[in-house]
């Protein structure tokens, strides 16, 4: 995806500083959303990206006595049961939200109800962990589509492209989930992105963080629509850009770069290396060959159940990882 620029000011620009930095200062309860499912692959299952970097940024929040909770549907439960397994996390961190077939309203109808996701969200937040948020985080989730009011709500400079939202955007591909390609896959993603509408709606105070690498990720919605259906140069990019925004965005070519690149950071604000240091290219091959061979997990971008990253072979995905916990090391002090 293209580097996002808006009048020649570069979009989203410092915000792993202070995401990190607001993690650093005020995490107390920290719930990470992550677990992407592959629908054209047989069977289903979530890809190799995402579950990596929650992990390691669930380890680099526990060990520093941030209480965490991982997020995701059926289909993205195996592979944090297997993360967890390995990298000696609890399974009770693990919450599993609803998969449910969004509910079609009458023709034309932007919007979809999800009656059993809105009950999970306010249970989640009445109570345990959801109850003492401090911070939200998506970590390569999927998000919906845009509607009209999302749409009209973002700010821009200059009057928005009506005309070229509701050519790109006809009004049944509204609120809807889709891969790259543009297919919907509301069917077999729980509607998680409604828990970052709560705390947003309620005004809780809980700071929220989204990290993607495609343009229909959860937090995506920050950057305007035009700007990110131009960035997006492969795949229909007005229909798959995500509406949902947060408070920070962090883009990556990977979203489990940005992740390490999150949790290496905090754990350098709170002076003391993070996990992301501690676990070296060996541990991280074995998390990602444990996730294919243990819990079925598939590359994204090709839809085959091998250890590769977004295409990446996993030498040039532990290339940057390298890269980062050199950066956030001892030796970098």
């Amino acid at each position: 995806m293209a580097s996002f620029t808006q009048n020649g000011t570069r979009l989203c620009a410092g915000h792993l500083a202070a995401a990190a930095q607001s993690l650093a200062d005020r995490a107390t309860s920290v719930a990470i959303v992550t677990g992407f499912a592959i629908v054209d692959a047989a069977p289903v299952a979530a890809e190799t990206d995402g579950p990596p970097g929650a992990l390691l940024l669930a380890r680099a929040l526990t060990e520093r006595g941030v209480e965490v909770a991982l997020i995701t549907d059926g289909y993205g439960v195996p592979a944090l049961e297997v993360g967890c397994d390995l990298l000696r996390l609890p399974r009770s961190l693990i919450f599993e939200f609803p998969l449910e077939e969004a509910s079609a309203g009458p023709a034309g109808r932007e919007t979809t109800s999800s009656p059993r996701a809105d009950a999970w969200v306010a249970e989640f937040l009445a109570s345990g962990p959801g109850s003492r948020l401090s911070h939200l985080i998506a970590i390569e989730r999927v998000g919906p589509s845009h509607t009209s009011r999302s749409f009209l709500a973002q700010r821009r400079e200059g009057a928005p492209p009506i005309d070229e939202f509701h050519s790109d955007l006809p009004a049944e591909s509204r609120d809807v989930c889709h891969n790259m390609r543009g297919m919907p896959i509301d069917a077999c993603t729980g509607r998680i992105h409604r828990l970052f509408e709560a705390v947003s709606d309620r005004s809780s105070g809980v700071t929220t963080i989204g990290v993607g690498d495609g343009g229909n990720e959860i937090g995506m919605g920050a950057i305007p629509w035009e700007t990110l259906r131009s960035a997006i140069t492969i795949g229909p990019g007005g229909r798959v850009a995500c509406r949902v925004s947060t408070d920070y965005t962090l883009l990556a070519g990977v979203s489990d770069w940005a992740a390490f690149a999150l949790a290496g950071t905090f754990g350098r604000l709170r002076g003391t290396t993070s996990e992301v240091c501690d676990l070296d290219e060996r541990n991280l091959r074995a998390l990602v060959e444990a996730l294919v061979r243990d819990a079925g997990a598939v590359d994204g971008v090709t839809g085959r159940r091998e250890p590769t990253v977004d295409g990446l072979p996993l030498e040039t995905y532990l290339q940057v990882f390298t890269g980062i916990r050199t950066l956030c090391g001892d030796d970098a002090r």
